[in-house]
């Protein structure tokens, strides 16, 4: 079998560091070092290369994460990361939810998770999708089977998104089957987002819903920012991959949280196998 490319091993590796720093906050040169098991240079061009993608700070003694703000406005670095986990829910997701009532309209808010659920949703049609997400617009705008409503607002192009108090409006005239919706952090059995106009939508989503499915990968689990959305009870399903820490499971589930656990698929790729 092939051995992993040079790039794809740098990659992973570096993946590995911002989710490491993202969790800690912080981390110093020869924390990172001994921890990846690398030298003290080529640290400092892991953090080079991740400082220039936005996906962390680097500083003098080491990196900080980036403000949770900056990190959920760079739309482009969302839709790379945490790729595996992003598809195991979507497709826990749809099933969960197709499994309990006749999909014929259906909303997604401008979450990059939701974007995996389009090849299974455009199997299922005629089928209604509601939506505020420009990057879903545009690839459901396409397909004659599918009767596409179009949230408007205020566009935010770090969000690729619409916003505002019109979008909130005219969700305020919807009902739809399924709601499939993401958070950036969950913490203490509640839902938050570090922006309040984007909150403010999210609830009007949740407020016109007959069935509410929170999608969210484990490193959304235990972060915090500033605006609160809901508890996490006030979804009929919280769907998260298998990666998550068993202690934090417990700790959703004894909230009460209705958690269902997607595997993800752990099959190499090419450039992973060995």
């Amino acid at each position: 079998m092939a051995t992993p490319t040079r790039a794809s091993s740098h990659e992973h590796r570096r993946s590995e560091i911002a989710e490491f720093v993202r969790t800690r906050g912080v981390a110093r040169i020869d924390e990172l070092a001994d921890h990846f098991n690398v030298s003290t240079m080529t640290i400092h061009r892991d953090l080079d290369q991740l400082h220039a993608q936005g996906r962390l700070r680097k500083v003098r003694s080491g990196a900080e994460a980036p403000p949770s703000e900056a990190f959920e406005r760079n739309i482009d670095l969302r839709k790379a990361l945490n790729l595996a986990e992003k598809q195991a829910v979507a497709r826990a997701a749809f099933d969960w939810a197709a499994s309990r009532v006749d999909m014929q309209a259906v909303a997604m808010d401008d979450s990059t998770t939701a974007l995996h659920l389009l090849p299974t949703l455009l199997g299922h049609l005629p089928l209604t999708v509601v939506t505020n997400f420009l990057p879903a617009i545009n690839e459901l705008s396409t397909d004659p089977g599918v009767r596409l409503n179009a949230i408007g607002g205020d566009y935010v192009p770090e969000f690729s998104s619409f916003v505002g108090p019109q979008s909130v409006r005219a969700l305020r005239d919807m009902h739809y089957d399924v709601l499939f919706m993401s958070v950036p952090a969950v913490s203490r059995g509640m839902c938050f987002h570090p922006s309040s106009a984007a909150a403010d939508l999210k609830r009007a989503f949740m407020d016109s819903a007959e069935l509410r499915v929170l999608m969210v990968d484990h490193t959304k689990v235990a972060r915090r920012a500033i605006h609160r959305i809901c508890d996490l009870i006030d979804f009929d399903a919280v769907v998260i991959d298998d990666g998550i820490d068993a202690d934090e499971l417990t700790r959703l589930e004894d909230g009460g949280a209705n958690v269902v656990v997607a595997p993800r698929d752990t099959t190499p790729t090419d450039g992973e196998r060995r």
